[in-house]
């Protein structure tokens, strides 16, 4: 039994030592990740990603809340998660960031980043101090999936790589009358959708010489064996007309179904025709401190960004930035994109944000975004949010170029296929039984989860990173504080008192456009003494205006004069002096200064006016 007892305590011992510890700083040490354990090497269908956000809202209460924005088509919820520390203040009053997965049905590796980024945050809430200072002064809301309905069908049935991809609305895309009557089918069971051939004495197409594909046969080529002819996708003729496959599900396109400069060719209906977009633009519009959005498209391995309107001032009322010398080690991209002088400050946004994105993603590319109705467009000019559309994957090109020429061949994708990803990305072709066709054969294609999104080997790595860019956002939305200060006598009881106030944070408090179209809370400063009285400026028609000042700094600073309230926008990664003048006959007098953001949080200082230069 002393033996028994002996065993247990030092099992409790071992334990002990191998458990998580709090506020973990050590590389290589777990932060958080036994405590939920999620599989990131698959892909989960509808009702799974819902149960896995239950799950964490039950996990962590304190910081996780799901809620229903409404219903697709379909009739399936629309889930969001609202992550923040819950004992500092509700969503509304921290700054936020948007983030969503997958608005086309087939893009579901967008629901994977999108529920890695909530797992991330919830469970390394209380290891990890980034994490732990992020959600306990910032909001994140993420929707999973946006187009639920495409989304659980891509997941769950043989598909394309490149459908489902719009919501499910019938449409006669054959004008025949019927609707969505030739889907595309799996003639094999097989679960892949692939390419049917016919074998053909004068066909094209003949078998690679190991099997795998049908390659072309050129033209003047001399070839004994077996010829095929290339019938289509895999599906058969419903309607008798023909054609296969030429009648699939899906409506209209999402991501030109928002307002901001819709087009009726490619949003067809008219804007928000679709529950969907209408449910997220509804939820967006009432969260005024949503300050950046992000959405989670394929393919292509992008960054865009929808970057302020070119400038209709000459250029010589225009300028364009450039990154400072001592920040050019992360903010390495400048858009070449010239924008008037009110849009500056968020074109400067912007080539910082693109250029971190970057540095974190490294094999990404910047591309600027188009309108015509997409979300990113609505984001930032209906908005008011820095807004960007992350294109996940692309080609294999990073893992599979061999030789280095930004191009991967037929050869360096089979061994790719065969050593990387062990064979199993295939549909070699083989022969089938088509009950209108005869006998063909299918095959020769990538399966559905490689092309447009990235087989289960790659999913973590994809999502990882892009969590690090996320985390980047969130922790660079706008924190204000009081900065240096600095008290002058300039008559018998007058004193002229500077302060700094300061946001060492990239993003401002508003973007130029939410100032613009006045969609935004001014910061507020409120000034009191506590024997005298503060001097508000004269109202010219500028506030006071701003007046040149040496400070206590070598450079020159403009210094905002200053009231007993004072009204302004926190510009990102700046310091802003405000000037004001006081008149007290007391040598103890104290001036009290408090500041109140909506999304830069408040502050306070007490300025002693005996502490005069």
């Amino acid at each position: 039994m002393k033996r028994y007892m002996i065993s247990l305590f030092l099992l409790a011992l071992t334990l002990a030592a191998t458990a998580q510890s709090r506020k973990q700083e050590k590389l290589g040490r777990p932060h958080g990740e036994t405590d939920f354990v999620i599989n990131w090497k698959q892909y989960y269908a509808y009702d799974e990603w819902v149960k896995i956000m239950m799950d964490l809202e039950k996990k962590y209460p304190h910081l996780c809340r799901v809620e229903s924005i409404g219903r697709s088509r379909m009739g399936r919820e629309m889930y969001v998660m609202t992550l923040t520390a819950k004992n500092t203040g509700a969503d509304t009053s921290k700054p936020a960031v948007w983030v969503d997965g997958a608005i086309h049905g087939n893009e579901v590796n967008g629901i994977t980043c999108s529920l890695y980024l909530a797992w991330y945050l919830l469970t390394r809430y209380d290891y990890d101090a980034r994490v732990h200072e992020s959600l306990n002064r910032s909001t994140v809301y993420i929707l999973p999936g946006f187009n639920v309905d495409g989304n659980d069908s891509y997941v769950r049935f043989p598909n394309t790589e490149n459908n489902p991809r719009e919501p499910f609305r019938p449409v006669d895309d054959d004008r025949d009358g019927l609707y969505d009557e030739d889907m595309t089918e799996d003639v094999d069971g097989d679960g892949e959708l692939s390419v049917m051939y016919a074998e053909d004495r004068s066909g094209e197409y003949r078998l690679s010489r190991d099997g795998m594909r049908f390659v072309r046969i050129a033209e003047g080529d001399w070839w004994e064996g077996t010829r095929f002819r290339r019938i289509g996708g895999e599906g058969f003729d419903n309607d008798g007309d023909g054609e296969l496959a030429e009648d699939d599900l899906g409506g209209i396109d999402p991501n030109r179904n928002f307002p901001w400069d819709f087009r009726k060719e490619n949003g067809k209906s008219y804007p928000l025709s679709e529950p969907e977009t209408r449910n997220v633009l509804n939820f967006q519009l009432a969260k005024k401190n949503i300050l950046v959005s992000f959405n989670y498209h394929n393919v292509g391995r992008l960054i865009m960004y929808m970057m302020p309107p070119e400038a209709k001032r000459p250029a010589a009322a225009t300028t364009r930035r450039e990154i400072p010398s001592d920040a050019k080690d992360i903010y390495r991209f400048v858009s070449p994109r010239r924008v008037d002088p009110e849009y500056q400050h968020d074109a400067d946004v912007f080539n910082r944000t693109v250029s971190a994105g970057l540095y974190i993603l490294k094999t990404y590319e910047p591309e600027a975004g188009n309108e015509y109705g997409e979300h990113l467009a609505t984001s930032y000019y209906l908005l008011g949010a820095y807004s960007f559309l992350i294109e996940l994957w692309g080609a294999p090109t990073p893992f599979a170029d061999t030789d280095g020429d930004g191009y991967v061949s037929d050869e360096e994708y089979a061994k790719w296929v065969a050593l990387d990803l062990g064979g199993d990305a295939w549909v070699k072709p083989h022969r089938a039984a088509h009950p209108q066709l005869g006998d063909i054969w299918i095959g020769g294609t990538s399966k559905k989860h490689v092309g447009r999104t990235p087989p289960p080997r790659y999913i973590e790595q994809e999502a990882d990173k892009q969590c690090m860019y996320v985390m980047y956002c969130i922790e660079q939305l706008p924190r204000l504080s009081f900065g240096n200060c600095s008290v002058k006598k300039t008559g018998s009881n007058v004193y002229e008192v500077e302060v700094e106030v300061v946001n060492d944070r990239l993003f401002p408090t508003a973007s130029d456009r939410s100032v613009l179209m006045k969609r935004y809370t001014p910061d507020r400063i409120r000034a009191t003494v506590s024997s005298g009285t503060v001097v508000n400026p004269v109202d010219n028609g500028t506030g006071g205006g701003a007046t040149p000042a040496f400070y206590r700094t070598q450079y020159r600073k403009e210094a905002t004069q200053a009231g007993e309230t004072v009204e302004f926008r926190a510009r990102g990664s700046a310091t802003q002096v405000f000037r004001y003048v006081v008149l007290s006959s007391s040598p103890n007098a104290v001036l009290d200064l408090s500041l109140d953001s909506a999304l830069g949080g408040k502050a306070s200082i007490r300025i002693p006016l005996s502490n005069k230069s």
